[in-house]
């Protein structure tokens, strides 16, 4: 429904939880509530954990938390690829009133070390993998976390989990009790921003962030995770959009099937094995389905509903997945970091091509005149006028930890969130994404969206990825170039990537910068292209 000044409102809350209650008692109450049901299986071992395996392992290891000086607001960090330890590791955390802080376990010294020091927690959970090197990186610090291992591994100096938890009598967790907080103000989580632009900035997620989102999902719209569906976590926990999922999986008890590592034959494998109906995916992933002739070997006639987020789907790519298997209902969202997860969604059986959907319950939303003076204007655009998306309601972040810089030029006196994303909406509320504002090239005073061209390089059948970056030049500003990455035994040279492009694409928008062949293109994570990477690997060429 409209608001006055072109400011959108999206619906309200199906319903609402009690004032009282908290993320942890929350997740408390329904890991009791799901008892000996099967929460997760590790793929690559194929052991299980029921969701009171979970509980009992969280709750004694929240004792020793406790009796070991971590208290209310505390920080403990996770390193680690995903597996069967995150989940206790994540609970125990909540339930002491202490804040989750995870963190990439492929991250470089220089970048670990950025990150930690934005949390600076007093306890790092690490898995066996990253052991060595955390424990190099440490040393490097100003202060000395304590490092437990997730998962048990012979011959090292390091306690784990299970051993630590094996002190704790039963009788110690009979009347457990988690740690009451104040849900405006407690942070669950400091998640690392995507880092696309520049170095991550730690984004601090409140239980009010979380139980507004949760709110959202479990009325059943959304079905990423159900109660008796199950779902591939394939995506790294540490991403915020695999770590809600991992939350959310808990809270309506799913069955969750852990991937440590993403290999082709195994998720397929896994789709086929397990019926599965409902996949969350990024558009990387998509792209696989697409394209990749292993596909056709699989049976994924099961698969209802695709979600795809994190990064931008073309419409082309959208379509072949359709066509591929068995004509699944694909919905994309729109969210960052600094929402939680979702402010825009796809309905259900929606027929708005291109779009990201409408305004989830709770969240207003309008568009700006873009001004690249800095300044943000008082303006509000009506349908179809692009300009800069904005959002506010429950799901905005509290703030950048430790930087109340980056925050205020975020987040305004009013609270509106200012995304740095280029879109518009239509007559009906739905938004449509045009770019990131950062990352419109600027030819001749045009402004030439990336994501578009993308799009149409990925419908070529001999391009397996591709990404669009502007080529400095001192008489357009910028020029679009292309970096391709061929499918195997790909014979298109760069001179029919240009003729491809060009014949589709008004005049400002050709690739006038050229096309470059890559083996692979940089991307973080989740999927988003690191467009710094590539500006980078020019200036290294000019």
């Amino acid at each position: 429904m409209k608001e006055s000044s072109n400011i959108l409102r999206g619906p309200d809350y199906l319903f609402v939880f009690p004032e009282e209650m908290t993320v942890g008692q929350l997740i408390h109450n329904q890991l009791e509530t799901h008892g000996t049901k099967i929460a997760q299986i590790q793929k690559e071992t194929g052991e299980e954990l029921t969701y009171k395996d979970i509980l009992t392992r969280s709750q004694k290891l929240a004792v020793y938390l406790r009796n070991h000086g971590i208290k209310l607001n505390d920080r403990i960090a996770i390193c680690s690829e995903n597996n069967l330890g995150w989940a206790v590791s994540i609970c125990a955390t909540i339930f002491v009133g202490a804040t989750v802080c995870p963190l990439n376990p492929m991250y470089s010294q220089r970048e670990f070390l950025h990150t930690i020091n934005i949390s600076k927690p007093k306890l790092i959970f690490v898995s066996p993998l990253v052991l060595k090197s955390v424990k190099n990186y440490v040393k490097e610090l100003s202060w000395t976390p304590t490092i437990i291992l997730m998962l048990e591994e012979p011959n090292v100096d390091v306690p784990s989990i299970g051993k630590l938890i094996s002190n704790i009598p039963t009788k110690n967790i009979e009347n457990f009790q988690v740690t009451n907080v104040k849900v405006t103000e407690h942070v669950v989580s400091i998640l690392c921003s995507s880092g696309t632009t520049g170095m991550p900035k730690g984004v601090m997620l409140t239980d009010k962030n979380y139980l507004s989102t949760i709110q959202t999902m479990l009325d059943g719209s959304v079905g990423i995770a159900m109660q008796d569906q199950t779902i591939i976590c394939l995506l790294p926990f540490f991403h915020a959009y695999c770590f809600s999922v991992l939350i959310f999986s808990i809270i309506a008890g799913s069955t969750a099937i852990v991937f440590s590592t993403f290999k082709e034959e195994a998720f397929l494998e896994t789709i086929e094995k397990y019926k599965t109906q409902v996949l969350s995916l990024v558009p990387p992933l998509m792209v696989f389905l697409a394209k990749h002739p292993i596909v056709d070997n699989y049976d994924l006639s099961s698969v209802k509903i695709i979600w795809c987020g994190a990064a931008p789907l073309s419409r082309e790519i959208e379509d072949a997945v359709k066509k591929r298997l068995n004509n699944p209902e694909i919905r994309q969202g729109y969210g960052m970091t600094e929402t939680t997860l979702t402010v825009v969604k796809i309905p259900e059986n929606c027929d708005k091509p291109g779009s990201a959907g409408r305004l989830m319950p709770g969240v207003l939303g309008k568009v700006i005149p873009v001004d690249y003076s800095g300044k943000w204007s008082d303006k509000t655009l009506g349908p179809y006028q692009e300009g800069e998306l904005c959002f506010k309601g429950d799901l905005i972040m509290k703030g950048y930890c430790g930087d109340k810089t980056s925050t205020s030029a975020t987040i305004d006196e009013e609270g509106w969130l200012h995304t740095g994303d280029v879109g518009y909406y239509d007559d009906d509320g739905f938004f449509y994404i045009v770019d990131r504002l950062k990352e419109l090239i600027k030819y001749k005073g045009f402004q030439v969206p990336p994501a578009e061209l993308e799009a149409i390089l990925l419908t070529h059948p001999e391009i397996k990825d591709a990404a669009v970056v502007g080529l400095p030049d001192e008489v357009a500003g910028e020029l679009p170039i292309a970096f391709v990455v061929k499918q195997p035994n790909a014979k298109v040279t760069a001179d029919g990537v240009l003729k491809y492009v060009n014949e589709r694409v008004s005049n400002q928008k050709k690739l006038r910068g050229g096309v470059r062949f890559l083996q692979d293109i940089p991307k973080n994570p989740s999927g988003k292209i690191l467009r710094r990477e590539l500006r980078q690997l020019l200036k290294s060429k000019l």
